[in-house]
């Protein structure tokens, strides 16, 4: 699910890191503006993925124990659904409030909005859309029902360190206030069309804020691309095979906008002909549950015939991963589920949920290291 991820730094000839260029969707381009004299430059790959939670294997996250017959799994996606979706829309335009956000309630989906908080500046034209509409926004954020992420504050890029620290600060720093109790970890994509100069490393502005990086790997729908509604169907139908998150993003929805209503809702069809197969989440829900869940272990602790304690080991930082973990119960055939029953460390009964159909049984658990108790009640 996870590969390791280079960054790149510029040094000079004194090993100081200099300011470079990159585009706000292709940052592993680089261009650096240096003098016209001869000198020594060194590109250092930095590994970016030194310091985050070991990968489990996938023999680590289940097990079957041989004296009571129970197989106990952590599913891959919440609730045990084949695949995660994520429709993330971006610039915090007007027709998100008018459009996009009431046709997502009528669907019963939630969407992933990357919204430019950052007020009108000195000197710019640039007119805050956000600011114009930010009563609306706030109500949006009362409700809980979508999420919010960092589109930077003003979709502009930066001219250097402290402006690129800036704008993805201030950014952030809006979206913590607008949704207090919630994690602070949340998205964060850069933007097409805008340049960043920096001497640092990406990782450095997303450990700093609790970023995650959400510019790659989504399938844009704006009409001009030609023939969106089958295409997203087949880029869906592929992460549902593979079990795998699918991303798709919009810009304005409206006719003779970037996406028209007739689209949208199309598309929206499409995700409703699947829904029992995916979980519709937000993209920082979707990202915590895959960082959760891969690196998450199981083991046996106990085993008695009718009775196992068995053991959930998290790696996450409890202050930013708080999406509850779907641990899946496959039962022994002489195991009835209506008298089978969980209790945590603490003997407080945790609810197994019955699958139509299906032997499994499900429970939402926290992401957190703590033994669970199973057993055959009379």
């Amino acid at each position: 699910r996870h590969t390791p991820v280079f960054e790149f730094q510029v040094r000079d000839a004194r090993g100081e890191a200099i300011v470079a260029r990159r585009g706000g969707i292709e940052w592993h381009t680089l261009l650096v503006p240096v003098p016209a004299l001869r000198s020594t430059y060194i590109v250092q790959a930095v590994d970016s993925t030194i310091g985050k939670p070991r990968l489990s294997t996938e023999k680590e996250r289940k097990f079957l124990d041989s004296a009571t017959g129970l197989r106990v799994a952590v599913a891959p996606w919440d609730d045990g659904r084949q695949a995660a979706l994520s429709l993330r829309f971006d610039d915090s335009h007007p027709t998100h409030l008018t459009k996009a956000i009431p046709i997502l309630r009528q669907y019963d989906f939630r969407g992933t909005f990357m919204i430019n908080p950052g007020p009108d500046e000195p000197g710019s034209r640039r007119r805050s859309t956000f600011h114009m509409h930010r009563d609306e926004w706030e109500a949006v954020a009362k409700t809980g029902d979508h999420e919010f992420a960092n589109h930077s504050a003003h979709h502009r890029g930066a001219a250097g360190d402290d402006d690129m620290d800036a704008e993805i600060g201030d950014a952030a720093r809006v979206i913590w206030k607008m949704t207090p109790g919630r994690s602070p970890l949340m998205a964060l994509n850069l933007g097409g069309g805008t340049q960043w100069a920096t001497s640092r490393t990406l990782r450095n502005y997303l450990d700093k804020y609790h970023q995650f990086d959400a510019s790659g790997g989504s399938l844009g729908m704006d009409d001009t691309y030609g023939n969106r509604v089958n295409t997203f169907r087949q880029h869906l139908n592929r992460h549902i095979e593979g079990r795998g998150w699918c991303r798709i993003h919009f810009h304005y929805i409206g006719e003779g906008l970037s996406s028209s209503e007739a689209n949208f809702r199309a598309a929206l069809d499409v995700v409703k002909e699947h829904e029992t197969s995916l979980w519709i989440a937000g993209m920082a829900d979707i990202y915590k549950y895959q960082i959760e869940s891969s690196t998450a272990s199981l083991s046996l602790v106990e085993s008695l015939d009718h009775r196992l304690v068995f053991r959930l080991s998290c790696q996450t930082d409890p202050e930013l991963y708080d999406e509850l973990l779907t641990i899946e119960v496959t039962p022994p055939p002489d195991w009835p589920a209506d008298r089978i029953r969980m209790r945590d460390s603490q003997g407080e009964a945790v609810t197994l949920k019955k699958i139509s159909g299906q032997t499994v049984l499900r429970c939402r658990v926290a992401p957190r290291s703590a033994a669970y108790t199973i057993e055959l009640s009379n």
